[in-house]
């Protein structure tokens, strides 16, 4: 008999793609949420009012696999909250209205696991010693098991720290205040008491094991990506130059403190860098090399302009201090680019040093400089590493991810 699964999340991420697998294996009992454009809710009401992009980005909560295994709990509050989260989202009223919501649909959820007799809950964060004062209390047979898709904030707490101390900039404990708003101070009571974890990478196990998580507790599954989205790239148009390219938010997580030293040091008659991505033009970093020689700074573009932008580039560039799996460069890596990566970004789950592309340690400039300039120096090896690494990304479609989610599901269920 299939095991009752419900998956609860108050926002969305890829909890779509863990419902749709669990759905697709006959294992999905309901899908709980706040926000999701079902006929009749708030929330298709207030869709109807918005236009263009923003209306397009709103009704994606909508899933026609599982639209009838939907459960709403705290509609209108989260409406708020995605309010917050374009007005104010680094402000710490938003960071508490998140929690309070999280609190509020959890508890929900579980009274209503209970009084359908579902056999686990999938939850993403946030559960809290009440959570698991009233599982023991009402369900105890009902397993919680906990998707991990990025590192712990206590964990990257350490790697900020870590980082402020190599380069001195303090600006980050600003940037990225959430980190450290969001811890409780303690370790999580969730890392020692759940009954299982689903993690992106081997660097998020790590981010849980150092906090006294049983590792026979987690199981890894790596993200994937809509793959038919790129094609291999023309290897016979070659740049001048070697054109670097970064994609995501421009900010000190992502390790631009590295990377735009280490590429300031590069040959300038022989390396570009084209930076995509939303920048602060008030940062210090970003005025520093705003108008520096073979740098530019693209700013936020649609994902049709990231696609081209990835044909005309020859090596993807992340120095992340800390991703679950950094989507991002399996996409890159799908294009034919070879990459130039951190430890921290969970690709090193999937690449082999020297063959997909080139690792470095995290908040490493200096190492970072060589593997950016072994590129430079070695151009005719980029197109055999960037067919390496399109040959690896291929195999990280969503259909992989959802097999390998509800295979790790059973085995977390015992069965």
């Amino acid at each position: 008999m299939n095991k009752k699964v419900i998956v609860v999340h108050p926002g969305k991420q890829h909890s779509f793609r863990l419902a749709e697998a669990l759905k697709k294996d006959n294992m999905l009992l309901n899908y709980v949420t706040t926000v999701y454009d079902k006929k009749y809710s708030l929330t298709h009401l207030f869709g109807s009012f918005l236009k263009g992009d923003n209306k397009k980005r709103f009704l994606t909560r909508k899933s026609e696999i599982f639209d009838e295994n939907v459960v709403q709990f705290c509609e209108f509050e989260g409406l708020i909250l995605l309010m917050l989260y374009r007005m104010l989202p680094k402000s710490k009223i938003t960071i508490a209205v998140e929690k309070h919501i999280h609190k509020l649909v959890y508890l929900k959820t579980i009274k209503f696991a209970a009084k359908n007799n579902a056999d686990a809950i999938v939850f993403y964060g946030g559960l809290s010693e009440k959570h698991f004062e009233l599982k023991n209390r009402i369900c105890p047979n009902i397993k919680f098991i906990v998707d991990v898709p990025t590192p712990t904030n206590e964990y990257m707490q350490k790697v900020l720290e870590n980082d402020i101390k190599i380069t001195g900039d303090e600006y980050i404990r600003i940037e990225q205040a959430t980190t450290w708003h969001s811890s409780e101070g303690k370790i999580p009571i969730r890392y020692k008491l759940a009954d299982g974890f689903l993690a992106g990478s081997e660097f998020v196990k790590k981010s849980l094991t150092d906090f006294g998580t049983d590792a026979n507790k987690i199981k890894i599954v790596p993200y994937g990506v809509d793959t038919s989205r790129f094609t291999l790239k023309d290897f016979g148009s070659e740049n001048q130059k070697v054109r670097f390219i970064f994609v995501g938010r421009v900010n000190r997580r992502k390790g631009i403190q590295h990377l735009l030293p280490a590429f300031e040091k590069l040959d300038s008659d022989k390396a570009e860098l084209i930076l995509v991505g939303q920048y602060d033009e008030n940062d210090v970093l970003v005025k520093k090399y705003k108008n520096a020689e073979n740098i530019t700074f693209k700013g936020f573009v649609t994902q049709d302009v990231v696609t081209e932008l990835y044909k005309s580039a020859d090596v993807f560039v992340l120095p992340s201090l800390g991703e679950g799996l950094a989507q991002v460069c399996i996409e890159a890596m799908a294009s034919g680019l070879p990459v130039v990566v951190s430890e921290n970004t969970g690709i090193t789950d999937l690449i082999t040093d020297g063959n997909e592309g080139l690792i470095v340690p995290a908040s490493d400039t200096a190492k970072l400089f060589g593997a950016m300039n072994w590129f430079v120096e070695n151009k005719k090896s980029i197109p055999d590493m960037g067919l390496k690494a399109y040959n690896t990304a291929k195999k990280y479609t969503w259909d992989y991810y959802e097999s390998n989610a509800a295979a790790a599901i059973r085995e977390l269920l015992g069965e």
